[in-house]
Protein backbone atom coordinates (compact mmCIF):
# COMPACT_ATOMS: atom_id res chain seq x y z
CA UNK A 1 0.00 0.00 0.00
CA UNK A 2 1.41 3.40 -0.98
CA UNK A 3 1.87 6.25 1.49
CA UNK A 4 -0.94 8.16 -0.21
CA UNK A 5 -3.35 5.23 0.23
CA UNK A 6 -2.23 4.80 3.86
CA UNK A 7 -2.80 8.48 4.55
CA UNK A 8 -6.22 8.47 2.86
CA UNK A 9 -7.29 5.29 4.68
CA UNK A 10 -6.06 6.60 8.02
CA UNK A 11 -7.79 9.96 7.73
CA UNK A 12 -11.01 8.60 6.21
CA UNK A 13 -11.52 5.66 8.53
CA UNK A 14 -10.62 7.24 11.82
CA UNK A 15 -11.50 10.83 11.02
CA UNK A 16 -8.86 11.83 13.55
CA UNK A 17 -8.24 15.50 13.81
CA UNK A 18 -5.75 17.32 15.93
CA UNK A 19 -4.82 20.94 16.34
CA UNK A 20 -1.42 22.22 17.26
CA UNK A 21 -1.02 25.97 17.75
CA UNK A 22 2.37 27.43 18.53
CA UNK A 23 2.75 30.89 19.93
CA UNK A 24 5.65 32.65 21.68
CA UNK A 25 4.02 32.28 25.09
CA UNK A 26 2.43 28.80 24.88
CA UNK A 27 1.43 25.89 22.72
CA UNK A 28 -2.14 24.64 22.45
CA UNK A 29 -2.81 21.00 21.69
CA UNK A 30 -6.26 19.56 20.98
CA UNK A 31 -8.08 17.27 21.89
CA UNK A 32 -5.48 16.31 24.48
CA UNK A 33 -1.74 16.71 24.52
CA UNK A 34 -1.08 12.96 24.08
CA UNK A 35 -3.66 12.49 21.31
CA UNK A 36 -2.48 15.56 19.42
CA UNK A 37 1.16 14.42 19.63
CA UNK A 38 0.21 10.90 18.51
CA UNK A 39 -1.73 12.22 15.53
CA UNK A 40 1.06 14.62 14.63
CA UNK A 41 3.65 11.81 14.79
CA UNK A 42 1.39 9.67 12.62
CA UNK A 43 1.23 12.52 10.11
CA UNK A 44 5.03 12.91 10.18
CA UNK A 45 5.47 9.19 9.44
CA UNK A 46 4.48 9.86 5.83
CA UNK A 47 6.94 11.21 3.28
CA UNK A 48 6.74 14.89 2.34
CA UNK A 49 5.04 14.35 -1.04
CA UNK A 50 2.22 12.42 0.63
CA UNK A 51 1.79 14.99 3.41
CA UNK A 52 1.80 17.80 0.88
CA UNK A 53 -1.30 16.32 -0.80
CA UNK A 54 -3.45 17.04 2.25
CA UNK A 55 -1.72 20.21 3.37
CA UNK A 56 -3.56 23.47 2.93
CA UNK A 57 -2.04 26.72 3.98
CA UNK A 58 -3.96 29.76 5.06
CA UNK A 59 -2.68 31.51 1.94
CA UNK A 60 -4.04 28.84 -0.40
CA UNK A 61 -7.33 28.74 1.48
CA UNK A 62 -7.73 32.51 1.23
CA UNK A 63 -6.70 32.40 -2.43
CA UNK A 64 -9.49 29.89 -3.17
CA UNK A 65 -12.01 32.04 -1.34
CA UNK A 66 -10.84 35.16 -3.16
CA UNK A 67 -11.13 33.48 -6.58
CA UNK A 68 -14.63 32.27 -5.72
CA UNK A 69 -15.61 35.79 -4.67
CA UNK A 70 -14.12 37.27 -7.85
CA UNK A 71 -16.12 34.79 -9.93
CA UNK A 72 -19.26 35.69 -8.00
CA UNK A 73 -18.60 39.42 -8.48
CA UNK A 74 -18.10 38.96 -12.25
CA UNK A 75 -21.39 37.05 -12.44
CA UNK A 76 -23.21 39.76 -10.48
CA UNK A 77 -21.69 42.50 -12.68
CA UNK A 78 -22.85 40.66 -15.80
CA UNK A 79 -26.37 40.24 -14.39
CA UNK A 80 -26.38 43.93 -13.43
CA UNK A 81 -25.34 44.95 -16.94
CA UNK A 82 -28.08 42.75 -18.44
CA UNK A 83 -30.68 44.39 -16.18
CA UNK A 84 -29.44 47.87 -17.20
CA UNK A 85 -29.78 46.92 -20.86
CA UNK A 86 -33.31 45.60 -20.27
CA UNK A 87 -34.27 48.90 -18.62
CA UNK A 88 -32.66 50.84 -21.43
CA UNK A 89 -34.47 48.69 -24.00
CA UNK A 90 -37.78 49.43 -22.25
CA UNK A 91 -36.96 53.16 -22.33
CA UNK A 92 -36.33 52.97 -26.10
CA UNK A 93 -39.62 51.07 -26.56
CA UNK A 94 -41.39 53.80 -24.58
CA UNK A 95 -40.06 56.57 -26.80
CA UNK A 96 -36.44 57.33 -25.90
CA UNK A 97 -34.42 57.88 -29.06
CA UNK A 98 -31.71 55.34 -29.79
CA UNK A 99 -29.63 58.29 -31.03
CA UNK A 100 -29.18 59.32 -27.38
CA UNK A 101 -27.31 56.07 -26.60
CA UNK A 102 -23.53 55.81 -26.49
CA UNK A 103 -21.52 53.03 -28.16
CA UNK A 104 -21.42 50.81 -25.05
CA UNK A 105 -25.18 51.07 -24.61
CA UNK A 106 -25.80 50.30 -28.28
CA UNK A 107 -23.55 47.23 -28.11
CA UNK A 108 -25.39 46.10 -24.99
CA UNK A 109 -28.74 46.58 -26.72
CA UNK A 110 -27.56 44.56 -29.72
CA UNK A 111 -26.47 41.72 -27.42
CA UNK A 112 -29.81 41.86 -25.58
CA UNK A 113 -31.78 41.76 -28.83
CA UNK A 114 -29.67 38.84 -30.11
CA UNK A 115 -30.21 36.97 -26.83
CA UNK A 116 -33.96 37.58 -26.94
CA UNK A 117 -34.11 36.51 -30.60
CA UNK A 118 -32.36 33.26 -29.68
CA UNK A 119 -34.87 32.67 -26.88
CA UNK A 120 -37.80 33.34 -29.25
CA UNK A 121 -36.34 30.96 -31.84
CA UNK A 122 -35.96 28.28 -29.14
CA UNK A 123 -39.60 28.76 -28.10
CA UNK A 124 -40.73 28.47 -31.73
CA UNK A 125 -38.76 25.27 -32.13
CA UNK A 126 -40.28 23.79 -28.96
CA UNK A 127 -43.78 24.76 -30.06
CA UNK A 128 -43.24 23.12 -33.46
CA UNK A 129 -41.99 19.95 -31.77
CA UNK A 130 -44.98 19.91 -29.41
CA UNK A 131 -47.39 20.64 -32.28
CA UNK A 132 -46.00 17.89 -34.54
CA UNK A 133 -47.17 14.91 -32.38
CA UNK A 134 -50.64 16.50 -32.17
CA UNK A 135 -50.86 16.75 -35.98
CA UNK A 136 -49.70 13.15 -36.28
CA UNK A 137 -52.43 12.07 -33.84
CA UNK A 138 -55.06 14.07 -35.78
CA UNK A 139 -54.04 12.32 -39.01
CA UNK A 140 -54.30 8.92 -37.32
CA UNK A 141 -57.80 9.74 -36.07
CA UNK A 142 -58.92 10.76 -39.57
CA UNK A 143 -57.52 7.52 -40.99
CA UNK A 144 -59.38 5.49 -38.34
CA UNK A 145 -62.61 7.38 -39.11
CA UNK A 146 -62.24 6.50 -42.80
CA UNK A 147 -62.18 2.79 -41.92
CA UNK A 148 -65.36 2.93 -39.81
CA UNK A 149 -68.44 1.99 -41.87
CA UNK A 150 -70.88 4.87 -42.22
CA UNK A 151 -74.40 4.38 -41.02
CA UNK A 152 -76.95 5.01 -43.74
CA UNK A 153 -79.84 5.38 -41.30
CA UNK A 154 -79.35 9.07 -40.58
Amino acid sequence: MSNKERLENNTESSGELGIVIFSPSEEILWPTENQAKERFENYLSFDWDTRKLNLETQESSLDKKMKAQEKNIRKMEQENEEKKMELLFNEVINGKSYLELDARELKGMIKLIALNKTKVDECKKQLREEDQPMKDNDNNIEEKNDRIPKNNYV
